[in-house]
């Protein structure tokens, strides 16, 4: 059967952001369960980067439970071609051009990039089958919650999604339904002229940004962007540029736009729930602790003034989706180990 959705996420088994094989677990039953019990088949393209010789492969560290609407796929980035990215020392993972060598690699007419923290609602996925247009993107609120993960039970992919919402990522903003938690390891700063005049500074750029760009909605927009395989060929994907996936999400989204790509948002209850992780593995609006991480490494990351500028020469630059890579993205020219997982291998660290 022929996939009408190929969904493409990119990992490596290092336990990145604590209990990450039980949270691509969780995703991966979510997949299965969810394309059976809707019918739709569905192909996920676990793209696993510079995976750890210490540890066992995706293949064989999770359990994967194929069936005729869930066709699973796993390609291998090995060690040697990371090392060949600057960088690659302070970062084990990039994430935009892992994703980008999925979706290159992609067989369904409509691919959804996201990550392998997600689960989505149950009418997100049943959207999904009910005819999906060719020059559309399309976007959802994310919803993240706290799993009890490192217990003797994994909790299903339903009962994740029943959790209670710690923060709703929608367009109009942040939305903490039971309250903002406490702010931790806030961003550090003297108080005097000159951060008053950046603040000054940083504020009327927003203001200026909100009158010159569209309102898209970029908020937490890596862990779900969905659009034609066409489109993301026009693109040439994410940006490849080699450091921290910071906003080169919402990149992609501004590129659409330019290129005349409808921008739908889908409203609740379709949304994709989110696996919180640990503190400093990834962005939370509480903590600067992944800035302080990135930094001391002495990684990169696109600033948000460099993201605005490019998101405006994008935007009123002509019409067009202004690739950033060339023809080669995805890693294009490279033969890549592209297995089909079968069967209950043991996952016996979850």
């Amino acid at each position: 059967m022929n996939p009408l959705l190929s969904i493409v996420a990119t990992s490596r088994n290092d336990e990145h952001g604590g209990h990450l094989l039980a949270r691509m677990q969780l995703f991966v039953d979510g997949l299965a369960e969810q394309a059976g019990r809707f019918r739709l088949p569905v192909e996920l393209v676990l793209v696993e980067w510079n995976p750890p010789t210490d540890r066992p492969p995706l293949a064989e560290a999770l359990r994967w439970a194929p069936n005729e609407y869930f066709l699973p796929r796993v390609i291998t980035v090995p060690p040697d071609v990371h090392r060949t990215f600057p960088h690659a020392d302070g970062l084990p993972l990039f994430q935009m051009i892992g994703k980008n060598v999925g979706i290159r690699r992609s067989s369904a007419p409509f691919v959804l990039a996201t990550n392998i923290d997600i689960l989505f609602s149950d009418e997100l996925f049943a959207f999904f089958g009910t005819g999906l247009r060719p020059n559309a993107m399309y976007r959802v609120d994310r919803y993240d919650v706290l799993a009890e993960l490192g217990g003797a039970r994994l909790p299903s992919p339903a009962e994740c999604r029943a959790l209670p919402v710690i923060r709703e990522h929608r367009i109009d903003g942040l939305r903490y339904p039971n309250g903002r938690p406490a702010v931790v390891h806030a961003q550090k700063g003297r108080v005097g002229v000159k951060p008053a005049v950046a603040e000054l500074t940083r504020v009327a750029a927003a203001a200026r940004d909100r009158i010159v760009l569209p309102r898209l909605h970029t908020s937490g927009c890596g862990d779900f962007t969905l659009t034609s395989r066409e489109i993301w060929f026009a693109m040439h994907g994410y940006p490849e540029w080699p450091a921290y996936s910071w906003h080169m999400d919402g990149v992609a989204l501004f590129q659409a736009y330019a290129g005349g790509v409808e921008m739908v948002n889908l409203q609740s209850p379709m949304a994709a729930y989110h696996l919180e992780h640990g503190e400093g593995s990834g962005w939370t609006p509480e903590s600067s602790k992944l800035f302080e991480r990135l930094d001391a490494a002495g990684v990169p990351y696109l600033s948000t003034r460099a993201y605005r500028s490019l998101a405006r020469r994008m935007v009123h630059g002509g019409r067009g989706f202004h690739p950033i890579n060339g023809d080669d993205w995805g890693l294009a020219a490279l033969q890549l180990a592209d297995s089909s997982p079968s069967g209950a291998f043991g996952a016996t660290s979850l």
